[in-house]
């Protein structure tokens, strides 16, 4: 490829302005990154920012074939007057391969951090910054190389499962965006998601909160937050008795009590004497009921425990807290769902975990975009819809490429995106069942080289 034409398609496809998110993700910055990583490449159709680019696209269509991505650049370079190149996705496919994972996975968190970063003030809780955390599961192609990385679950026979990997997701609350992931195989040691998670405590600073479901308020959790300064709001583990006649009493079924440090077990895989030797010996909770509302229909009642023992902070106000954390599972459903990313493509745990970051670099963007739509129109990112967001980068994006980033394109982008916005249903109640039935209901029950096996067998000898 000639050095001009090189530089040509490189200015092109990663111009600070040909791309809905290239506010965010400016060329400078990516080649800072590449450099810092210590990355060299040759100059060809599918550089670093080429491949990136497309890589991105990929994550945000719906076809997830590599052939679409291959054609819209083919499609791009032609209609801006530069050669075509080929059709065939070999040479994306091995760019991708030489794409750093390094590389990946930094520009995903910075880019999630610096759309945390962006966020009004009016967003955050009582000035403070929130964070979700919450698990998830995801699948794989079926392959030696993911198998022997992420094993498949025990119960299941082998030939008929697939590799399962665990993985913990920490969101920011005002923005959406995700500022740290980590994953792991989903059975063994050290694959919990309260270890997950303590892997993860360096990114939130002093004063931070974070807000988690009942899995994750283990002592030894807590004592790791409180140590950084950062407070937790959750809801008490089932395992965990709670006498309300012990400790201050700050009015009815509402109390600060004094949690011990339990005993150190050897076996124990979550800590290791000396972190559990640093930990102080008791902490201050605070527990209080609330009354939720139960999928039957029923009332419940569930405990919230908050190492913030201010007693002049409402109840009412530490329990919404807590009720924004399904935040969480809305984004990590659009994560999965919306962007299909649900069951993996990649077929060996190098090129798995540069598709799982691919995906949260593309959803990080989208959540900056959807950021400074909000801020324009005066409305909070949580209020717009990543579907409709998605919808709008993909329609507008080929528009803003052919005229190199028209800015009147950019802010009738940013209107459309704001014009998707969330319903809200208060107390809506739908069965969790589908009434659509599926068109295909034989499975497969046994490894498949025993069913060709059986299959040969049944085909009768040619005469």
């Amino acid at each position: 490829m000639a050095r001009k034409d090189f530089m040509t398609v490189r200015d092109k496809f990663a111009n600070d302005d040909g791309l809905p998110f290239g506010r965010i993700l400016t060329r400078d910055y990516v080649l800072g990154v590449l450099a810092d990583e210590g990355h060299e490449y040759r100059q060809r159709v599918f550089c670093p920012l080429v491949t990136l680019w497309a890589w991105l696209s990929q994550s945000l269509s719906q076809d997830k074939s590599l052939n679409e991505a291959v054609s819209r650049i083919l499609a791009y370079r032609v209609a801006t007057g530069l050669p075509a190149c080929s059709a065939s996705s070999a040479s994306y496919a091995e760019a991708r391969g030489r794409f750093p994972a390094s590389v990946m996975t930094r520009l995903a968190m910075e880019i999630g951090r610096t759309v945390h970063d962006s966020a009004d003030d009016s967003w955050h809780w009582r000035g403070r910054e929130v964070f979700l955390v919450d698990g998830t599961g995801l699948s794989m192609p079926d392959t030696p190389e993911n198998q022997l990385a992420f094993p498949q679950i025990r119960s299941i026979k082998k030939g008929l499962g697939f590799p399962v990997m665990r993985a913990v997701a920490m969101i920011s609350l005002a923005t959406g965006a995700v500022v740290d992931f980590k994953y792991a195989a989903h059975e063994g040691k050290g694959t919990g998601e309260g270890t997950l998670l303590r892997g993860m405590l360096d990114t939130m600073n002093r004063g931070d909160i974070l807000v988690a479901d009942r899995y994750y308020p283990s002592y030894y959790t807590v004592a790791a937050l409180q140590g950084r300064g950062v407070d937790m709001v959750s809801v008490s583990h089932v395992s965990r008795k709670v006498d309300f006649s012990e400790g201050f009493q700050l009015g009815e079924s509402d109390h600060i009590v004094e949690w011990h440090k339990p005993q150190f077990h050897s076996r124990d895989a979550r800590i290791t004497r000396e972190e559990y030797d640093r930990m102080p010996d008791t902490m201050l909770v605070r527990e209080f009921v609330i009354d939720i509302e139960g999928r039957s229909g029923g009332s419940e009642q569930a405990i919230v425990i908050s190492t913030m023992t201010d007693p002049t902070i409402p109840q009412n106000e530490l329990s919404d807290l807590y009720w924004r954390r399904w935040n969480c599972e809305l984004d990590l459903r659009s994560i999965k769902q919306s962007m299909h990313l649900d069951i993996l493509r990649c077929k060996t745990p190098a090129m798995v975990e540069k598709e799982i970051f691919a995906h949260l670099l593309a959803y990080n963007l989208l959540r900056g975009t959807m950021t400074e739509s909000a801020k324009r129109n005066g409305v909070t990112p949580r209020q717009l819809s990543v579907k409709g967001a998605m919808q709008a980068v993909e329609s507008f994006t080929p528009a803003m490429m052919t005229t190199n980033g028209n800015e009147a394109l950019y802010d009738a982008m940013l209107t459309t995106v704001a014009a998707h916005r969330v319903g809200n249903r208060p107390g809506r109640q739908e069965p969790r069942k589908r009434k659509r039935r599926h068109s295909w209901r034989d499975y497969l029950m046994v490894p498949r080289h025993k069913c060709h096996r059986r299959l040969n067998s049944e085909v009768a000898p040619l005469t």
